[in-house]
């Protein structure tokens, strides 16, 4: 990452190695089919799951596998006092939920922000400390993913080209850019701060996105203090 200190537009420069725990699991249109299912109806059941999303019970059981790795789906025990063999519920990790996955990615990112700024003092935005730690989480997630995001800091604008899951939106696209959305959403929730998604604009060009943000009201009398 590389900020311009005449703008304080993030950018990636160059090809960078995706982190050991960069989100890979993503790269299947089902495994978001899965994930967005999630998000729909937190604590399903396995043969629920499979009935709505016609994947066979081995299938799901390998993507909800990868999800939970990731820090993305947890499942736990339904508890019904009858014999037989327990059956688990699985759900999206909500940001107020302990994440020790997504904690170790946020907290990196901080650390790596607060570098940059401490080498690069020129690069700072002038937003309360909170919203720059929100950002910088937002950055790395963005770029974990794999969409090469420009953070505009003084307009609040996140652009996003080229889209890397451009291949799996023939026939969902709507659920692909739904799943991100939410998952850019539950990032600044557990960075914590005023930094809100005001509205994300998909397909502002053939292979781009364009994310706008926003400082909750009581906090935007912070900015440039």
């Amino acid at each position: 990452m590389e900020i311009d200190p005449s703008s304080g537009i993030r950018v990636i420069m160059g090809n960078m190695p995706r982190p050991t725990d960069a989100y890979r699991g993503l790269m299947q249109s089902s495994r978001l089919r899965v994930l967005a299912a999630l998000m729909d109806s937190p604590g399903i059941g396995l043969a629920e799951l499979s009935l709505r999303m016609g994947l066979h019970v081995n299938t799901l059981r390998d993507h909800l596998r990868v999800l939970e790795g990731e820090g993305l789906a947890r499942s736990e025990v339904e508890h019904t006092g009858r014999r037989g063999r327990p059956r688990l519920r699985f759900s999206p990790v909500l940001p107020s939920e302990p994440n020790e996955i997504e904690e170790r990615r946020v907290q990196e990112a901080i650390r790596h922000g607060d570098l940059m700024r401490a080498v690069l003092p020129a690069t700072r935005s002038g937003l309360p400390e909170a919203a720059t730690h929100q950002l910088d989480a937002l950055f790395h997630h963005l770029d974990d993913v794999g969409l090469q995001p420009d953070i505009d800091e003084k307009a609040m604008t996140v652009d996003l080209s080229p889209c890397r899951f451009h291949t799996l939106l023939t026939d969902d696209q709507t659920v692909v850019c739904r799943v991100h959305e939410e998952l850019m959403k539950s990032v600044l929730a557990r960075a914590g701060g005023p930094v809100e998604i005001e509205r994300v604009i998909p397909f502002t060009s053939a292979h781009s996105c364009h994310v706008r943000l926003s400082l909750r009201e009581e906090s935007a009398s912070d900015v440039g203090r």
